[in-house]
């Protein structure tokens, strides 16, 4: 048996299982008209700390993990919203953006008429993104599945060949501190959905573009919000393909309905 999922055809980005129009705040000062235009329009954006006051190798990193946040097959279209003279320049950024793909605009708030200006500046432009660059159905060949393993799991390797007797290809990365260092890290590797196992003293979480389902231990702290989780560790491999399936298929994660997670750009340099 093998998951086919019908998706969207994002271009160079590849065939997604979301239709996330993504309004990237290039500099944490821009997030919050990031969020706005994202509002008003039915986007995806997030919040984060990151764009400005950094150095080193930290400036490449982040400029990179920022634009393969944009190329994810997740996406279909990206404004970038910059605030203008932050380290990360939104300009540039969207033209990295454009050399993969034309779905990509930017905008500045100190050149848009300020917070008002840029809303509505903002608006407009993901309006047109929309309009211009609709995505098509594309089937989704093979299911890209990252492995967010933040505890002790007994069936993790029955999981991983379960997963990969489907069809799909999987990816496995160990939570060093929290789930949401790891989904950065796995959104740059591109996969589709997320299967998260939070440590015990950690509650479920989410990613903006990424759908996550969190898998509960029978630990005291999961149990008491087992609402914030989408299945139990003791029922996961009888369970999860058919819940794999339908959420690849649309069907929202508890995560995604709440809106809850963060992004957390992988830093290597301690600055401001």
């Amino acid at each position: 048996m093998t998951i086919s999922i019908k998706g969207f055809d994002h271009g160079n980005r590849g065939a997604g299982i979301r239709n996330h129009q993504l309004i990237l705040p290039t500099v944490v000062c821009s997030t919050h008209v990031s969020r706005r235009i994202a509002t008003e329009v039915g986007a995806v954006t997030f919040a984060h700390q990151h764009g400005c006051g950094i150095i080193g190798d930290d400036v490449a990193g982040i400029d990179n993990f920022f634009v393969s946040l944009a190329d994810h097959p997740n996406v279909s279209s990206v404004l970038a919203v910059g605030l203008g003279c932050e380290t990360i320049q939104s300009q540039e950024l969207a033209a990295k953006l454009l050399s993969r793909n034309k779905s990509t605009q930017y905008r500045i708030i100190q050149e848009s008429g300020g917070v008002e200006g840029t809303v509505a500046a903002g608006v407009k432009a993901a309006r047109e993104l929309s309009q211009a660059f609709p995505s098509a159905s594309a089937t989704v060949t093979k299911l890209r599945v990252g492995l967010d393993l933040g505890r002790t799991v007994e069936s993790a390797a029955a999981l991983e060949q379960l997963l990969k007797d489907q069809g799909c290809e999987v990816v496995v990365a160990h939570s060093e501190s929290s789930s949401a260092e790891t989904f950065s890290k796995l959104s740059q590797e591109n996969v589709h959905v997320i299967i998260s196992f939070p440590s015990e003293s950690q509650p479920a979480s989410g990613f903006p573009l990424i759908p996550v389902i969190n898998v509960a231990s029978s630990g005291v702290l999961h149990q008491a919000i087992r609402g914030d989780f989408d299945i139990d560790e003791n029922a996961l491999l009888s369970g999860i393909v058919k819940l794999l399936t339908d959420v690849a298929a649309g069907t929202e994660t508890v995560a995604e309905k709440s809106k809850s997670g963060e992004i957390r750009a992988p830093r290597v340099v301690r600055s401001a």
